[in-house]
């Protein structure tokens, strides 16, 4: 038996290589033409667009992954089905439902490895990235005429324009007492934060407490605490961008400023859920290799499991926003997809399989 077991770890990680190398060649073609267009805008040369390409690798291996998994899985399999080794396993007392289970098993155990590690490595990189691309061609990540809102303890804050977490500008702050009287503003045109202070440019203070009411003006302010960076991070960051521990950092701050979570907590369990998703996937397609040989060809079962993983992964990113709008939790919002697909995937297990090879 670990025999087999190496024989078929050995094969899978054979075919998800290949697999991720093709589609992370294909990828990288297409970044370079996509990022080809924006060269000499700004400071946009043809090295810095190198070495945002570089960056973006990983993130691009972390997107790739469930694709690679399954073409590689796939193709891997088929081989062997096409060349009867499956038939010949089965002849030495190991039924497909065991095969299966050891596929599933493995595949399960390369993908908690790797989303641990990418989570790790992958939004380090990919903030790096959009750092470098970002600064060259001076990019708002934000750029809001009517300020985009936030709200920190006793401030509310509004941001026309948000380059990065260390670089805002048009900043206005409205500060309230805890009976949310209005107690000054404060209008700040430039804000960097440099060696963890911030720097703050022509600032225009309003204190409203004072009969007359004071103005005063700033050409600059050097300030430990300004903005909480978590709130800009919240806002701007992709997914990809933010690990699971800032997840969890993120909700623990909402929760404490008595905001809106329900995006964080969607983040939060759709990383929960990814190795278990991938599994999903692959099982719906798995049982197309082992059905009778008359219904249909070999290559013909590739691309029906193929296709059906895929939409798999289509139908999972659009259902749970769905189900968002509708008012479900975030928890049976990402839940729903992968319990659906799972009840159609037995559903085939039990047609295509056990029809088939026993």
């Amino acid at each position: 038996m670990k025999i087999l077991y190496l024989y078929l770890f050995k094969r899978l990680m054979y075919g998800f290589a290949l697999s991720l190398l093709v589609l992370l060649s294909i990828e990288t073609f297409l970044s370079i033409t996509t990022e080809s267009e924006d060269l000499n805008v700004g400071n946009y040369s043809f090295y810095i667009m190198l070495k945002y390409i570089i960056y973006t690798i990983p993130k691009s291996i972390f997107e790739l992954f469930p694709y690679a998994i399954l073409i590689g899985t796939m193709l891997s399999l088929g081989t062997m089905a096409a060349d009867r080794e499956f038939i010949a396993i089965h002849t030495a007392g190991i039924s497909v439902k065991k095969i299966i289970q050891i596929i599933l098993f493995q595949v399960f155990f390369i993908s908690l490895i790797f989303y641990i590690l990418s989570d790790f490595i992958v939004p380090k990189y990919t903030q790096h990235a959009e750092f470098i691309k970002n600064s060259a061609i001076n990019k708002t990540l934000i750029h809001n005429p009517n300020g985009t809102w936030f709200k920190d303890e006793n401030k509310f804050i509004t941001i026309k324009q948000i380059y990065s977490r260390n670089r805002l500008e048009d900043i206005t702050i409205y500060y309230y007492d805890d009976a949310y009287k209005l107690l000054k503003t404060e209008v700040v045109q430039n804000a960097n934060f440099e060696n963890n202070k911030w720097k703050l440019t022509n600032i225009t203070e309003t204190n409203l407490l004072t009969q007359p009411i004071q103005i005063q003006v700033y050409d600059q302010i050097i300030k430990d605490d300004f903005i909480d960076q978590k709130l800009i991070r919240i806002r701007v960051s992709d997914p990809v961008n933010i690990s699971f521990l800032d997840v969890l950092e993120n909700l623990n701050y909402l929760k404490s400023n008595n905001l809106d979570d329900s995006e964080q907590k969607m983040i939060f369990w759709e990383k929960l859920f990814k190795p278990i998703s991938t599994i999903i996937m692959l099982f719906l397609a798995m049982p197309f290799l082992f059905g009778k040989y008359r219904d249909a060809t070999l290559g013909k079962r590739i691309v029906i499991g193929l296709f059906i993983g895929i939409i798999f992964f289509v139908v999972s990113s659009i259902l749970p926003n769905l189900a968002n709008v509708i008012g479900f939790t975030p928890f049976i919002n990402v839940l729903l997809p992968n319990a659906l697909f799972i009840i159609l995937g037995l559903h085939l297990f039990q047609k295509q399989l056990e029809s088939g090879l026993q």
